[in-house]
């Protein structure tokens, strides 16, 4: 696993492969982007090509003790800081950890590399404590921050690193991958790479979770007007987003179709029957009301709202909008 296996991001994978080859790495970068378009990744082969014992154009062999290491989880000299939970914040402790640990020579590599996975979610005393680190760091360290969201993470830890960022892609390039790479039938990756907003992490992710198990349920409740009797508030976070998403796509199809847009527009393509049933007897007015209703809900569960209110009030808008 070497650079190779970053997918759409090359102007990143250039950047860092210019600064090595020009032996212009910074001490602290920040990744950023969205969740589940490679940011990690790249973090973890970027630690392996600054490691790498037989690296080739600075791609690292993943063949050497230090890239079997590093893929192993095992390098004594790479490190990663992560909130202990989802939604959870990086407590100035984890911090306190890496600074205590930066200022000793590597064990065994040439740089020591500490990823901060989720930057924007560490309170005001860890960042306090990363910056007076960043106002005088090793030669022999480099400290990668992911990030979301620029605006959370403090102006001079901003100032003091190099900002990397990286997009999602296009929804047709995740759907080649996703065929040529995952052996995905073709149907199927065109719904993950829509559901997934074009992240290819995010399609592998909804791929191994079966997804097309929920999207049936889910749709199969909307088709009989049966929302209430899901009980979607019950469901776990992620699992109420990804009915979401898919609610998103569904009722865009029928949009899609009530407008008269060809069927290559669908992304549900296998259920376009449905669809077009659906399409003849739903107005336009209640299709935007549906589609409006289901971003503002999900806006509202990615603010930690009431996960059981916000399910609540969007089956009860969506049954008497109709």
């Amino acid at each position: 696993m070497s650079f190779k296996n970053v997918k759409g991001q090359d102007s990143a994978v250039r950047f860092l492969k210019g600064s090595m080859e020009n032996s212009r790495v910074a001490h602290a970068y920040i990744f950023l982007g969205p969740k589940g378009v490679g940011k990690t990744l790249t973090a973890v082969n970027f630690a392996k090509a600054l490691n790498c014992l037989a690296s080739v154009d600075n791609e690292a062999c993943d063949a050497c003790i230090s890239c079997r290491k590093i893929n192993n989880s095992n390098h004594p000299d790479i490190f990663f800081v992560k909130p202990e939970k989802e939604g959870a914040s990086i407590k100035i402790d984890s911090i306190r950890g890496l600074i205590k640990d930066i200022n000793l020579k590597p064990y065994e590599g040439r740089k020591k590399v500490y990823v901060i996975d989720g930057a924007d979610l560490m309170t005001q005393e860890a960042s306090n404590a990363l910056l007076k680190t960043l106002e005088a760091p090793p030669s022999d360290s480099v400290v990668i921050l992911i990030s979301e969201n620029l605006n959370l993470l403090f102006r001079t830890i901003i100032s003091r690193s190099q900002v990397v960022r990286f997009f999602p892609l296009g929804a047709e390039e995740v759907k080649n991958i996703l065929a040529r790479e995952y052996a995905v039938e073709d149907a199927q990756a065109r719904v993950l790479a829509h559901l997934s907003s074009g992240k290819l992490g995010e399609a592998i992710k909804y791929k191994d979770e079966d997804v097309f198990k929920k999207r049936s349920k889910i749709i199969t409740a909307m088709l009989n007007r049966a929302l209430f009797d899901m009980d979607l508030e019950k469901s776990a976070r992620e699992d109420l987003r990804t009915y979401l998403d898919i609610m998103l796509t569904w009722y865009r199809d029928i949009l899609a179709a009530k407008s008269g847009a060809g069927q290559d527009s669908l992304i549900n393509l296998d259920k376009k029957d449905d669809i077009l049933r659906e399409a003849s007897n739903l107005d336009i007015d209640y299709l935007d009301k549906v589609i409006n209703q289901i971003m503002l809900t999900s806006s509202y569960l990615d603010q930690n709202a009431n996960a059981k209110l916000v399910m609540s009030v969007l089956a009860a808008k969506i049954q008497e909008s109709r």
